[in-house]
C-alpha cells in the first residue's frame, strides 16, 4: 500500500514553502494509517519536520490512556508527538459533534504557520457520511461539497490525501502492517447524528448500492466545483465593494437570488460559516428597511450590522469598557482591544500643556450626556451629536476612552478637543495620539 505514501507525498510537494507537516493523530485506525505512512515518507524528506498532534477533548474517560497510546506509537516511529486538552463547550448552539470538531481544529491551529500543512485521515466513507449530514440539515452548494482535498487553514494548508481511498482501504494497509490502534465506543454511541448513519443508514443503502461513498463523494465534487463557478462570479462584485464591509447599493443592483449568493460570499471571506436560510432571509431582509439606521441580524457568536447603507461583519462579544483609569506617564495603556493612549510634546497644537501638568487626569467610557465645546463652534456639542455627524461605528462608541482633567472632560481620544484647554500659539502644549490597530471605529 504505498500507494498511499505516494498520494500524501504529491499532494505535500505541491504547495510551495511548506517545511512542516502537522498529523492530527487520534490513535484511531484512521489516524494511525497516516502517521505509519508519514513515518516512511519521513525518511526521505528529510527537509521536513514531522509533528503528531492528539487532541484530547476530555470527552471520554479513557482520553488519557488513548494520549499515552499514541506517544508510545509515535515514539516507536520517531515522530515528534503533542498533546493537548481542549474544553469542546457546545457554546453556539451547534451540537456536540460540531462543538468537539471546532475545537479540535482550533487547538491544531495553534501548530500551523505559512509554511505548514495539516494531515487528516479522513477517506471516502468519512467524505459520504458529511455529505448526508450536510443533506440532511437542508445545506447548499457548499455545504454538500463536503471536505476539499486541499485547502487553506488559518495560515497554512489543511491536505486530506485519503479522501480518494475506502474506509476497507485502510484497514487493508493497517493490517498488512500489523498496525495496533485504539478503538473508540463512543463511535457506536448512535445518539451522536453521524454514528447513526455510519451504524444504521449506510450499510443498509450500501446493501442494495454498494458503490454509495464512491458515488456520493462524485456528487460532493460536482457541489464543491459548482460552488466554486458561483464564488468566481461573485469576485468582481466583492473586489469592487472590498472585503471588510458591504455596500447594499451593489448588492440591490441584482434579483434576489443573486443577492443571498453575494451575502453567502461575502461572508465566507469573513470566515464565517453559511449562515441558515433563515438567517440569511433575515440579513436579507434589512435592505428594505431603513439603510440610515443601524440593524442587526445575530446567530451563534456572528453579527451582521447594517449602518450608513453598508454590510458589517463582527463577532458577537462584549465590548470593552474603561471604568474610571488614571493617566499618569506619557503614555497609557487601555484594555485590550483598545490600544494606548500618547501625549507627545509640542507648541501651539493640543492641550495646554501648564492645565495638563498641573491636573489628575483620568480616561472613562461614555455614560451618556456629555458635551464639549469646539473651536470654531458656537455652543457646546453633545457627544452624541459629533458621533453621528463623524458616522463612527455605533457598536463602538460606548468604548472610546474619554479624556478627563479634573473630572472635566477635555477630550474625546484624539478625535475633539474641548477649546477651553487649547494651548494658544506658540505655547507649549502635549498633542494626544490613540494607537488602536486592532480596534475599528470608522
Amino acid at each position: 500500500m504505498d500507494e498511499f505514501v505516494n498520494q500524501i507525498e504529491q499532494h505535500i510537494k505541491s504547495l510551495n514553502g511548506i517545511n512542516k507537516v502537522v498529523i492530527a493523530y487520534s490513535g484511531g485506525v484512521d489516524s494511525h494509517v497516516l502517521l505509519h505512512a508519514c513515518s516512511k515518507l519521513q525518511k526521505t524528506l528529510d527537509h521536513l519536520s514531522f509533528l503528531a498532534v492528539y487532541i484530547d477533548h476530555g470527552l471520554h474517560d479513557d482520553s488519557l490512556q488513548w494520549a499515552e497510546h499514541c506517544k508510545k506509537i509515535t515514539g516507536d516511529l520517531n515522530i515528534s508527538f503533542v498533546s493537548k486538552q481542549v474544553y469542546a463547550k457546545n457554546d453556539h448552539g451547534e451540537g456536540p459533534e460540531q462543538a468537539a470538531r471546532r475545537a479540535r481544529y482550533k487547538a491544531l491551529s495553534g501548530f500551523i504557520d505559512q509554511h505548514s500543512v495539516l494531515l487528516t485521515a479522513q477517506h471516502q466513507d468519512d467524505q459520504a457520511e458529511t455529505l448526508m449530514l450536510q443533506l440532511l440539515r437542508g445545506a447548499g452548494l457548499d455545504g454538500l461539497a463536503s471536505m476539499p482535498v486541499i485547502a487553506e487553514f488559518y495560515d497554512g494548508f489543511i491536505v486530506r490525501p485519503f479522501l480518494g481511498y475506502a474506509k476497507q482501504q485502510v484497514l487493508q494497509y493497517a493490517q498488512k502492517e500489523n498496525l495496533v490502534w485504539v478503538e473508540d465506543s463512543s463511535n457506536l454511541d448512535v445518539s451522536y447524528d453521524r454514528n447513526f448513519l455510519r451504524q444504521r443508514v449506510i450499510p443498509l443503502i450500501q446493501s442494495r448500492w454498494p458503490a454509495f461513498s464512491r458515488t456520493t463523494a462524485r456528487s460532493a465534487s460536482h457541489c464543491a466545483e459548482a460552488a466554486s463557478i458561483l464564488a468566481d462570479i461573485c469576485a468582481p462584485i466583492l473586489s469592487e465593494a472590498g472585503a471588510r464591509e458591504l455596500p447594499i447599493a451593489i448588492i440591490k443592483q441584482h434579483n434576489e437570488a443573486y443577492q443571498r449568493l453575494i451575502i453567502r460570499e461575502w461572508l465566507k471571506i469573513q470566515g464565517v460559516r453559511v449562515p441558515s436560510k433563515k438567517q440569511l432571509l433575515q440579513i436579507q431582509g434589512l435592505l428594505k428597511g431603513d439603510a440610515r439606521k443601524v440593524s442587526i441580524v445575530e446567530w451563534s457568536n456572528h453579527q451582521v450590522r447594517l449602518f450608513d447603507e453598508h454590510f458589517y461583519y463582527k463577532e458577537k462579544q462584549s465590548e470593552p469598557i474603561i471604568s474610571v483609569h488614571e493617566w499618569l506617564d506619557k503614555e497609557c495603556q487601555l484594555p485590550e482591544p483598545l490600544g494606548q493612549l500618547i501625549i507627545q510634546p509640542s507648541k501651539g497644537l493640543g492641550v495646554d500643556r501648564q492645565l495638563w501638568d498641573s491636573a489628575h487626569i483620568t480616561i472613562r467610557s461614555r455614560q451618556g450626556g456629555e458635551s464639549i465645546q469646539l473651536a470654531g463652534r458656537s455652543g457646546r456639542k453633545t457627544l452624541k451629536k459629533l458621533l453621528n455627524e463623524e458616522r463612527i461605528l455605533p457598536w463602538v462608541r460606548n468604548s472610546l476612552p474619554l479624556i478627563y482633567l479634573n473630572d472635566e472632560l477635555v477630550a474625546v481620544a484624539d478625535l475633539w478637543l474641548d477649546e477651553r484647554y487649547l494651548a494658544s500659539a506658540e505655547s507649549p502644549s502635549y498633542t494626544i495620539n490613540w494607537l488602536h490597530p486592532a480596534w475599528r471605529i470608522k
